[in-house]
């Protein structure tokens, strides 16, 4: 008897061990995530482990966090995923309403641009991964470009950015571009700001992680949130935080005014540039959605560089003959606006900014 209950014993012994390995076989174990910053840039995404195995799904593992700013800056057409990461207890605190969190030391932004029904198969194709990475001294950029086979992306270590054409349908048209990954130079010109207008106080700074633009819903996994309660709820953002005052809008809702709308497609689009300490500091236009002064929005405003049949900046009631318009409706190096970022027009957002200046007051003399 004592001897059936020693092989009984052994028998469940050797029955747990074995449904123990077999869990652990059937889990992936994910790395924890690997910022150490006295080695970034790693060579590979991967080494980063950001998301889950099968990168290009672009899954994240935990602590890696996705949002989306209500309105998106218009980069020919590609789509974006966007996430945030912090190193575990630290946390981003309330700057303004429209000026970028501050966020710790170690904390990393990551942007993947991509296409869907890209041709000839129809698939989504991954281009790039921009990764802003918050150091001691500053954020650093760093720009990843994936393979073919869509398994990995390699860090782009030239500076010059690169080539990568690309043919897609877009809302039943077919779309072919040489889609440009940015330059250090061209990264470095809508991500700085000089606060305090000295030679050499150019400090890198991130665009939509602005609280004005946070201030929205997102959908975590099936359960609708404001984005900024979720950062608050994952440690990513000082449980003080207020509020913010004044929030931008998703430019493409129709049942958000034609204003909101129109300046909310501005703001991101041009207030990295057009505000005060921006790229574009020396003219005087300011695009920030923040300012409801329309004068110097831009109405009625004689601009700074005459360009033909453009006498005002923003000419109320007359859209045709806008310098906005014009220039955010060319192609041409020297007229076009922004001024990189893109190589073709938007034209669903250049249809939005004349709308609403066509509803402004035409008198503009």
């Amino acid at each position: 008897m004592k001897k059936n209950y020693a092989y009984l014993i052994c028998f469940l012994l050797a029955s747990l061990v074995f449904l123990s390995c077999s869990d652990d076989d059937d889990q992936y174990e994910v790395p924890p995530v690997e910022v150490n910053l006295s080695k970034v840039p790693y060579q590979k995404l991967s080494d980063y482990h950001f998301f889950k195995d099968g990168m290009k799904d672009q899954d994240p593992v935990d602590g890696v966090l996705p949002f989306e700013p209500a309105s998106s800056l218009f980069a020919d057409y590609a789509h974006k995923k966007r996430f945030v990461w912090m190193p575990k207890g630290t946390h981003a605190t309330y700057v303004s309403d429209d000026n970028p969190l501050n966020f710790p030391v170690g904390a990393v932004l990551i942007k993947t641009f991509y296409y869907n029904n890209v041709q000839p198969s129809n698939t989504t194709k991954l281009i790039e991964t921009r990764l802003l990475i918050r150091h001691a001294a500053g954020w650093k950029a760093y720009d990843y470009i994936w393979n073919d086979e869509q398994t990995e992306a390699t860090l782009e270590t030239t500076g010059n950015g690169v080539f990568i054409p690309i043919t897609w349908t877009e809302n039943g048209a077919t779309k072919s571009i040489n889609y440009k990954t940015p330059s250090q130079t061209e990264c470095l010109t809508c991500h700085k700001i000089n606060p305090t207008h000295t030679e050499n106080g150019e400090i890198t700074i991130p665009i939509g992680v602005k609280p004005q633009n946070l201030n929205t819903m997102y959908n975590y996994s099936g359960t609708s949130k404001n984005q900024m309660a979720m950062w608050k709820t994952a440690g990513y953002l000082e449980g003080s935080s207020p509020a913010p005052a004044h929030s931008t809008v998703n430019w493409e809702d129709t049942s958000k005014s034609l204003e909101l709308r129109a300046r909310s497609y501005i703001d991101v689009n041009c207030a990295h540039c057009h505000r005060e300490g921006g790229h574009c500091d020396y003219v005087a236009m300011r695009f920030n959605f923040s300012n409801t002064d329309l004068s110097t929005f831009g109405v009625c405003m004689t601009p700074l560089f005459s360009i033909e049949n453009g006498p005002f900046v923003i000419n109320g009631g007359n859209a045709d003959r806008s310098e906005m318009v014009i220039r955010v409706g060319s192609n041409e190096g020297a007229v076009m606006m922004p001024i990189i970022g893109r190589t073709t027009v938007h034209d669903e957002g250049l249809q939005l900014i004349k709308d609403w200046i066509n509803t402004l007051p035409a008198n503009c003399h």
